[in-house]
């Protein structure tokens, strides 16, 4: 029956029209280095050797018409497998080659080892997407002289990284142990957009080979559970990879038809290739219909296809910032057309599985669907709060047949980290802000800093910080006026590979001079209307008469006695309200000598030694967590606005801000 709807289905494709949308192309083939850390110290961070097997599996899920290539490093860089078009003769090389892996090399030269592997970058790669997986346990380390080394690192961020950058490559790199250089790796990955690994101990290598494979060479998969998976009659071939419990001996396929598999067989397309943690199945021309794995699967098993009708999704970004959302787009391609036959993108349904950061749990999201006239489909995801890593997996149900993809994110660190300090030495609050770039990350000559302060009143302020020492950017404020405040930074600039650098950081909130005044500021009216109207109940009660019997036809004329008294109430309490106003405006304008006063205050009078010394907050803003004791909250939208009473410049009367114009006076 799946097999006629199918049929059906790309019958109403062949005669309902055109097919074809361009606007997402079909991905470029991978091409795919592999840098392999030998150095001595490996002996002790991978004892068993792991790279061997882990190695050898990536050279097996290579796909034909990908290109590849294996270097070795120590101190001197060896090109183990050349880097060529890939193919089976290819893979039998790799495989061959990956278990002559040892740890014998003196020293760990990073910069070259990247240097051999990229010797092509001034070649464009027009066909493929240029990928460097990078693993190793060390730093950089190519001296026995410190100074040597250092000047090495700094070569290999400033030299190295922008020039395979600006040659489009994606630099992966597993971090070994916690005693390899994790920032210098996570800076290479951030840059070029690739995934920064970190595996503590060598049994984790696989697994993490494997999700930084995903992110090289994505491939198109259909779904895998506990009943197996569906193989609809355009995929051509399967290759299923199943990793198996400790305790579980062997892996056993059936086919639809209810015939057992446990071995290559020649005669039904099977090659099968076994190892004592996985086996790798790979079927030509399957069989359609359910196909059942008889084991007790592993996590990181998967089955990719190679299908007429493909799943085709726009390469995302690995790396966001937290809060940031993450674009997806997609199409069905049918023998390299996309598919825009809307009889076929109506019966489409599809979710998005997310999972990692700081939570357990599997978030789902279902994908507005749709039958777009260009076949594209269009979403955001939103949701990525925190650091740490993320698994996005998209499920699409044709009902005759289903897709998944995999995509792996990082949420990155700043590349900032806030100081704060709040002094209340001299009797009045005096915040104070320090933003400090990593010098290896942001160039600062090229970023600017704009300080944002805004508050429940609507008195707010932006202006322009002066950098200090070529490293950071200062300024501090006394607030004045009884409200709430977001103090933020917004982030203008470069990297120090020249990339653009863009980023709104969080500084502050909180209430000046405390919580409870700023509400009773700013609720006195509405506490005064329901004071009034509760005494007018009260009066009411009191003196509502009580009830009389109906009165006379000739007694109503009474009723405009009523009315004029209602009518003379209601202008004492005008005249009440009026006199109200009266006096409040008064104590108003005492209130404006005081932060008049206040703002001619010379701020050098606010910093004198204090008894006690000032409150410090430390705050790396690439870390939530070390936020806790100062609340953040998203700033107010809408135009700003400055009351010159309130907000003028002496409301920061702070060193470190630039005047409108200064800029053109230097």
């Amino acid at each position: 029956m799946r097999q006629l709807c199918f049929a059906l289905v790309s019958a109403a494709l062949l005669f309902s029209g055109p097919l074809l949308a361009e606007e997402i192309a079909k991905p470029l083939p991978a091409d795919v280095r592999v840098v392999i850390d030998i150095s001595g110290s490996m002996k002790k961070t991978d004892p068993q050797n792991l790279r061997k097997p882990a190695v050898d599996l990536i050279v097996r899920l290579l796909p034909d018409n990908s290109k590849a290539g294996i270097w070795t490093f120590g101190q001197s860089v060896n090109m183990l497998v050349p880097h060529r078009v890939v193919d089976q003769a290819w893979r039998d090389d790799g495989s061959k080659k990956a278990n002559t892996i040892n740890s014998i090399a003196m020293f760990t030269n990073i910069g070259s080892a990247l240097d051999k592997a990229a010797e092509d970058y001034a070649t464009p790669a027009k066909d493929y997407r240029r990928n460097i997986i990078l693993l190793t346990d060390g730093v950089v380390d190519i001296s026995k002289e410190a100074v040597v080394n250092l000047n090495e690192r700094k070569r290999v961020l400033t030299e190295i990284l922008p020039r395979l950058k600006a040659s489009d490559y994606r630099i992966h790199t597993i971090a070994l142990s916690g005693d390899s250089d994790q920032e210098l790796m996570k800076k290479l990955s951030m840059a070029t957009d690739g995934i920064s690994e970190v595996a503590d101990t060598a049994d984790e290598l696989m697994s993490t080979f494997l999700r930084i494979f995903d992110q090289a060479v994505p491939a198109e998969r259909v779904p895998l559970d506990d009943n197996g998976f569906l193989v609809d009659s355009s995929i051509q071939e399967f290759t299923a990879l199943i990793f198996r419990r400790a305790e579980v001996p062997a892996t056993i396929i059936v086919a639809p038809d209810g015939k057992e598999f446990s071995g290559t067989d020649p005669k039904h397309n099977v090659n099968w290739y076994r190892t004592d943690k996985y086996d790798l199945i790979t079927v030509q021309h399957p069989q359609a219909g359910q196909w059942q794995v008889k084991t007790d699967m592993a996590p990181g098993s998967r089955v990719t296809v190679v299908s007429n009708l493909q799943l085709t999704v726009q390469p995302m970004k690995s790396n966001i910032k937290s809060g940031q959302s993450l674009d997806l787009a997609y199409s069905f391609q049918e023998n390299g057309s996309t598919i825009t036959n809307k009889d076929f993108l109506g019966v489409l349904t599809g979710e998005v599985l997310t999972s990692g950061g700081d939570s357990l749990e599997v978030t789902s999201t279902a994908l507005a669907m749709g039958t777009p006239d260009d076949g594209v489909f269009h979403q955001k995801l939103e949701g990525f709060v925190g650091q740490g890593e993320y698994d996005v997996k998209i499920l699409i149900d044709g009902k005759t047949f289903k897709r998944e993809f995999i995509h792996h994110l990082n949420i990155s660190d700043s590349a900032f980290k806030l100081e704060k300090t709040l002094d209340e030495s001299s009797g009045k609050k005096v915040y104070s802000y320090k933003l400090i770039a990593d010098l290896e990350a942001v160039d600062v000559g090229a970023t600017t800093v704009k300080a944002i302060i805004k508050n429940s009143k609507a008195n707010n302020l932006e202006r322009d910080l002066n950098t200090i020492g070529n490293e950071r950017w200062e300024f501090s404020f006394a607030p004045v006026q009884t409200a709430h405040y977001d103090i933020s930074l917004s982030v203008t600039g470069k990297h120090i590979d020249g990339s653009p650098l863009t980023e709104t950081i969080k500084a502050d909130s909180f209430y000046f001079p405390d919580e409870a005044s700023v509400l009773a500021a700013e609720q006195p009216a509405s506490s005064a209307a329901a004071s009034s109207a509760a005494s007018s109940e009260a009066v009411a009660e009191k003196t509502e008469p009580a009830p009389e019997p109906e009165v006379a036809e000739e007694a109503k004329p009474n009723l405009w006695l009523y009315v004029g008294i209602g009518i003379g109430n209601l202008l004492v309490i005008i005249l009440g309200y009026l006199v109200y106003r009266l006096i409040a405006g008064g104590k108003d304008k005492d209130e404006s000598d005081e932060i008049e006063k206040t703002l001619k205050t010379d701020i050098n009078s606010l910093k004198k030694p204090a008894a006690a010394p000032a409150e410090k907050t430390v705050i790396d803003v690439s870390d939530e967590s070390d936020m806790g004791t100062i609340p953040m909250n998203d700033s107010a939208d809408g135009e700003m606005k400055m009351a010159d009473d309130l907000m003028a410049d002496n409301l920061f009367p702070l060193d470190n801000m630039e005047e409108p114009g200064d800029k053109d006076k230097t």
